[in-house]
């Protein structure tokens, strides 16, 4: 009775480990040994990782003399990535930054993902935007000390104020970019439109 328990706890144990490390690209023998075959592959699918990859980590359970039950994994997968290919989840994987691996067959998906993929730019943009504009701001001081400065030759002073020119045009260029950014994002949110 006491042995049982202690194989129970184990096989939890290792079932949980096995839910963690679904991510990774191989498993332990003994995440092999007591793998959930159906929840490896739910937890994959609802990841929106590729059958083909997930498949070759449960096939590399091979290697320890364990046979993977494949049909309880792609039964799995296939219910994991019911879940993960919903368009509002397509919204959600596109706002993150993810990238769209093809997983998902569904029109409605891919709109989603592209629509929440066109948000996330635009906010990398405007983050790229405010650290160039840092840099420049940071350079114009030091190039503003350093003319201010009484052994600055002449050909400095030439280079250092075609410099100064340079990057006020960036600067400016850069703030009418930003202040257009309020504009792209008010368009019309993602609305999920269901098929009937």
């Amino acid at each position: 009775m006491k042995t049982d328990v202690v194989d129970m706890i184990k096989k939890l144990v290792f079932s949980l480990a096995l839910i963690t490390l679904s991510g990774c690209t191989s498993l332990s023998q003994e995440e092999c040994a007591y793998a959930n075959w159906q929840q490896l592959g739910y937890d994959h699918g609802e990841s929106g990782k590729a059958y083909n990859q997930g498949i070759d980590t449960v096939k590399a359970c091979r290697e320890f003399g364990i046979s993977p039950d494949v049909a309880l994994y792609k039964e799995g997968y296939n219910n994991g990535l019911q879940h993960y290919c919903k368009p509002e989840n397509g919204f959600t994987v596109g706002i993150r930054g993810e990238s769209f691996n093809g997983v998902c067959n569904s029109k409605q998906f891919r709109k989603a993902w592209e629509e929440g993929n066109d948000r996330y730019q635009i906010e990398a943009r405007k983050t790229e935007i405010n650290n160039r504009l840092d840099t420049i701001n940071r350079r114009l001081e030091v190039i503003s000390n350093e003319l201010s400065a009484a052994n600055v030759s002449s050909n400095q002073r030439r280079e250092l104020t075609n410099e100064r020119r340079v990057l006020d045009d960036e600067r400016s260029s850069l703030r009418r970019e930003r202040s257009l950014i309020p504009l792209l994002n008010k368009l019309p949110s993602f609305r999920v439109e269901y098929e009937l």
